[in-house]
């Protein structure tokens, strides 16, 4: 750390009111005395943060800051603050510029600092994005209690027969103006919050209704995250809820990510948590990301869903292929099922049935349907 210090001597001037911001400081040793004009407002000791201000929005320095007692000073260059503010949470960014303003506004009014027009637009605009973000969290909020969050159920099908053999359930919300909200961004927003366990209560609510209407064998794979798993009433009520529709926990399988999957000691409480309830689990998503041979061992999976992008690629690159027959070996050996996501064409169909895989998914095998087309198909393939 010593040479990023800066050392100054009592009386030193750090930096004066009006002069550009081009850093902050973190007191390493000693004291600073923060004042306007003549007048003393704040003194910081070892440890405080001073100069951010200026950082943050790139307005000249409004208070002067001097080295009260010797001083060492730690130097924060602005891009160590602002690279953070940007990849911080739009909320958090809004708060934040509100605060600038607010502090601004606060100073004297004979202050004449001009206002920069270029981070002026900057900030209305991440004002908007996190304020936006705000109001869809509410408006979300109105459409779990509307029952307005849709459920559709995508068929998964036995690779041997080619049968139905389940379906995942997936969320879709239809926003009254800006129309069908990406998955990916809703479901991200419901899992900052706890809205993510009310949006699985009502997913599981549905899928029991869908399965106490269906035969035995047909099962659905539904997606959990690390706040419904922590959650115990939540299980407890799903539990309860299976009870009451007549349905085995064995035909629910729990789908967790493979970003989930980061601490091993905290994905492998909650698998033992699902499998002690009866429920298989599922590593959705295998293969990418961090996912490896360690999750394998770590982990108790019943299921490997291997992700879409070595279905998609088998036939370019000839390494996606040979990781697929790798995976396959390995899941026959460890007693594991393996589905095969993003199937859209009978050739990766037919390979896959050589491989030895149980499921596939994709649009080969048909999209994500209603809970009436469910229920119209899955008649049509008892009368088969």
């Amino acid at each position: 750390m010593g040479s990023h210090l800066k050392f100054y001597q009592a009386g030193d001037i750090i930096f004066n009111q009006g002069e550009a911001s081009d850093c902050a400081f973190v007191i390493d040793q000693g004291k600073v005395d923060i004042f306007i004009e003549n007048e003393t407002l704040d003194t910081l000791v070892a440890g405080d943060l001073f100069g951010e201000m200026g950082v943050l929005d790139q307005q000249p320095r409004s208070t002067s800051a001097r080295a009260a007692t010797d001083l060492a000073l730690l130097e924060v260059k602005t891009n160590q603050i602002t690279e953070r503010l940007k990849s911080s949470d739009p909320i958090v960014k809004a708060l934040v510029r509100v605060l600038l303003k607010r502090f601004r506004s606060l100073l004297s009014s004979d202050n004449t600092f001009s206002t920069d027009v270029l981070f002026s637009e900057v900030e209305s605009v991440i004002e908007d994005e996190g304020l936006s973000k705000i109001k869809m969290e509410s408006e979300l909020r109105s459409a779990i209690a509307n029952q307005q969050i849709q459920t559709v159920y995508q068929p998964i099908n036995d690779i041997e027969t080619g049968n139905i053999a389940g379906f995942e359930a997936l969320s879709r919300w239809e926003h009254p103006e800006k129309g069908m909200i990406s998955p990916f961004e809703f479901i991200t927003l419901a899992e900052e919050t706890d809205l993510i366990v009310d949006v699985g209560r009502l997913v599981f609510e549905r899928a029991c209704h869908v399965l106490s209407q269906l035969p035995e064998h047909f099962f659905i794979n539904i997606n959990v995250s690390p706040k419904q798993l922590d959650n115990d009433l939540f299980l407890n009520h799903v539990v309860q809820l299976m009870k009451s529709k007549g349905v085995s926990p064995a035909r629910l399988k729990l789908e967790i990510t493979e970003t989930m999957v980061v601490d091993y000691q905290r994905a492998n409480q909650w698998i033992q948590k699902c499998k002690g309830l009866g429920f298989p689990i599922c590593a959705d998503d295998f293969g990418t990301g961090h996912s490896g041979m360690q999750q394998l061992v770590a982990l108790d999976f019943d299921v490997l869903k291997v992700d879409q992008v070595f279905i998609r690629n088998m036939y370019e690159n000839k390494k996606y292929a040979i990781i697929l027959q790798t995976i396959a070996r390995i899941a026959a050996d460890l007693g594991m099922k393996l589905v095969a996501e993003g199937v859209e064409e009978n050739a990766q169909y037919q390979s896959l049935k050589l491989l030895g895989f149980d499921y596939g998914q994709g649009y080969f095998f048909g999209r994500p349907m209603d809970e009436l087309d469910v229920f119209a198909l899955i008649k049509k393939e008892v009368e088969k």
